[in-house]
């Protein structure tokens, strides 16, 4: 299989020979799995040697997309996973991703994955739906996202569109494949295996991001969007994805003001009506809700309601 694994590994000795052991299994040699140690913090380069891995062991922590990008250097694989140090692949998901990605002549493809972690029950699978570029682009921001662990890359694709924004802290795959997408970059969908994105409570996680590092990442992913949507006007002045940039303005708006970021927040309400969203909701009930409510009084309701569902479904 002609494929490699950069595994950016941040204080990851309690899961990352999971993760390796998962990727061996599947048929990827060793030499093909890339361990970048994301600073020395624990035991994670003792663990990584035991597995018979490739290690790089930075001194300093320089973040993840940093982690990242020093792996792609080093690949000469045809093929590129980046897979987090505390998730892990199963039934045969890396066949099936290359397998997508040589029948199609594609430069990413995306596979099935569920959630699973300390405390809570396996998730349901969730397949990737086939889109064309446009549509998949607004599914990503405001219905479904797709985690590292079930997507591989073309090396040369993803070398080409410049890697891993290293500036964010927050939001860098999403990022990233918003970049390939508005891009012209080809994807194809498989759905052999999965790949489980693990949970657990760790204070180093990336999804505990602060809110402005979440707020910045989302100004740069709509630098992207407002250049790729104001190239897709039509002959008479129309354009059928300004909508649905107005609906990614107001659900961004609805997570500034959900945390106190009204002046964030603001200005994003005031991009969904530059983009013709007069109604104060990226949907329905939120909409509804905002009617009666307001928009920052809801957003807050909605958050608070949100993160009591979360800990009740993981009990």
């Amino acid at each position: 299989m002609n494929l490699g694994v950069v595994i950016p590994a941040y204080r990851s000795e309690h899961w990352v020979a999971r993760t390796i052991r998962s990727v061996l299994a599947e048929g990827v040699p060793a030499r093909n799995v890339l361990v970048v140690e994301d600073g020395v913090f624990d035991a994670t380069s003792r663990v990584v040697r035991e597995t018979g891995a490739q290690l790089i062991s930075l001194p300093q922590n320089g973040g993840a997309p940093h982690a990242r990008n020093l792996g792609l250097a080093q690949l000469d694989t045809r093929y590129v996973m980046f897979l987090d140090a505390d998730d892990y692949v199963e039934n045969g998901l890396l066949a099936g991703l290359v397998g997508a990605l040589e029948r199609n002549a594609a430069d990413v493809a995306i596979g099935p994955w569920r959630y699973h972690g300390e405390g809570r029950e396996r998730g349901v699978l969730r397949q990737p739906p086939e889109l064309d570029n446009g549509e998949r682009i607004f599914h990503w921001i405001i219905h479904a996202f797709f985690p590292p662990c079930c997507i591989a890359w073309r090396t040369e694709a993803v070398r080409a569109i410049g890697g891993w924004d290293e500036r964010l802290r927050k939001d860098q795959d999403g990022e990233l494949m918003i970049r390939a997408l508005t891009g012209g970059l080809k994807v194809a969908v498989s759905a052999q295996g999965n790949g489980v994105y693990w949970q657990h409570d760790s204070p180093h996680r990336v999804t505990r991001a602060q809110i402005r590092d979440v707020m910045y990442a989302a100004d740069i992913v709509f630098e992207q969007l407002e250049r790729w949507v104001r190239g897709q006007d039509g002959r008479d002045g129309s354009n059928p994805y300004a909508l649905a940039l107005g609906r990614v303005c107001c659900k961004n708006a609805w997570v500034a003001f959900a945390n106190g970021e009204d002046a964030l927040g603001a200005r994003w309400s005031a991009r969904a009506r530059s983009f013709g969203l007069d109604s104060k909701g990226y949907n329905a009930r939120s909409a509804l809700l905002a009617r009666f409510l307001g928009i920052r009084i809801s957003s807050r309701i909605k958050a608070r309601t949100g993160a009591m569902y979360r800990r009740v479904a993981q009990r």
